[in-house]
């Protein structure tokens, strides 16, 4: 059979017009990758910054598959004319590598808009509590000290123009009577009143009253000058143990007694009082009930040191004591030549130990002090005002112990003569 020519141009065309479309595909994906990277146009962030959008290019192929064309069979002179063999194997075309994720332009953050003011709720109406106005704490009256009578056993008190019994005594204290306290004096024993607000300080024994209010709050006054030495009662000397007997009467004739008269100079006083010592008793006795301030007043003794011819002068820097060595005071402590001891339900006997500065005396020894009623002669509680100065009642009251057991004070003068 012939060969149709016409046969073989069109396979020939057809396979180019294959190859044709396969080139034209890959250019229009070409064409389309750049025209996608030249549309992304370059955008502002918020700062006003150009944010170049990352381009990627494509990746084109560059060994693009060729397809050769098949040569066409030859028929050889047979008796027939065979068919064409049709390709086995179309090619078909490489599938061309797109990337597998696009860089998308960065989206530039725009600035946000400004929030618009929202409307305000108008404010309902509340019970606002107001704070109560606390006044402000008025200042706390103290009250003033005042000063009255503690017991009931006595209806009345001394006052005197001192804190001792050595001051006079300026009138009574009644019962009935409420002062001011206006002071005290250091060891806080004596109180300082004006009885009758007319200016004239007035002190009371501390034991004998109740103050309303607190002592430490009372100032410590000046307490005004001791009164003068008393001269001793020398012709009313007791002797050492309260001699209760009565005097035997006296015989002598009257020119014979003379020779105990008061004598008439100190010099000879001194010389009928010596007492072969450095210091004599010269005076002791037991106190009124009205000078001790009743029968809850004072219990001390109240000691006086003298020195020179009688009446004598104060003497300071003495130191006295009791024979059991319990105690021991120096003159002066309380005034010119003056000191006390505090008798505590117990009794003692007294006498001139030394001088402060260690210079050693000899001393007369004093009678027994005490505060306890049955030492006391019945006799001497009577002279001084116990009992109503009855020694009867003293008998029976000492021997029951209802006088003043514990609150009796005594009196004693120590006198050098050199």
């Amino acid at each position: 059979m012939q060969k149709n020519p016409f046969r073989q141009f069109q396979l020939l065309f057809s396979w180019n017009s294959l190859i044709q479309v396969q080139n034209l595909i890959l250019l229009l994906m070409l064409i389309g990758l750049i025209l996608t990277a030249c549309n992304s146009n370059p955008s502002l962030d918020s700062a006003g910054e150009t944010v170049e959008a990352t381009e990627v290019a494509a990746e084109v192929p560059t060994d693009m598959p060729e397809v050769a064309p098949t040569d066409t069979p030859v028929s050889t002179d047979t008796a027939t004319s065979e068919p064409t063999p049709e390709p086995t194997d179309k090619p078909e075309p490489t599938a061309t590598s797109e990337p597998t994720d696009k860089p998308e332009p960065t989206a530039t953050s725009e600035p946000t808009d400004k929030p618009e003011p929202t409307a305000t709720s108008e404010p309902t109406a509340t019970n606002t509590l107001v704070p109560t106005i606390t006044p402000s704490p008025t200042a706390t009256e103290i009250p003033v000290p005042m000063v009255g009578l503690k017991e009931a056993d006595f209806e009345n008190i001394n006052i005197r123009s001192g804190p001792s019994t050595d001051y006079s005594i300026l009138g009574q204290f009644n019962r009935a009577d409420m002062t001011e306290l206006l002071g005290q004096n250091e060891t806080k024993d004596w109180l300082q009143i004006d009885l009758n607000s007319d200016g004239q300080l007035e002190w009371v024994f501390a034991d004998l009253v109740m103050v309303t209010g607190n002592l430490d709050d009372i100032p410590v006054v000046e307490t005004p000058l001791p009164p003068p030495t008393p001269t001793p009662e020398f012709v009313s000397l007791l002797e050492p143990a309260i001699d209760s007997t009565e005097p035997e009467p006296n015989t002598e004739p009257e020119a014979e007694s003379r020779s105990d008269e008061t004598p008439s100079t100190s010099e000879e006083l001194a010389d009928q009082l010596r007492c072969g010592k450095d210091f004599c008793v010269t005076y002791q006795t037991l106190m009124t009930i009205g000078e001790n301030g009743g029968c809850l007043g004072n219990h001390s003794i109240y000691i006086t040191v003298l020195q020179g011819p009688p009446p004598g002068i104060p003497m300071d820097g003495v130191v006295i004591g009791d024979t059991f060595n319990n105690v021991e005071v120096g003159s002066g402590s309380h005034g010119p030549g003056r000191t006390e001891i505090t008798l505590w339900s117990n009794s003692m006997t007294l006498y001139v130990k030394r001088n402060m500065d260690g210079t050693p005396y000899t001393s007369e020894e004093s009678f027994n002090f005490t505060t306890l009623d049955e030492l006391i002669p019945a006799e001497a509680l009577a002279a001084a005002g116990y009992c109503e100065g009855r020694i009867d009642k003293c008998e029976w009251a000492r021997n029951h112990n209802q006088v003043c057991r514990g609150h009796y004070s005594w009196r004693v003068t120590f006198h050098n003569f050199d």
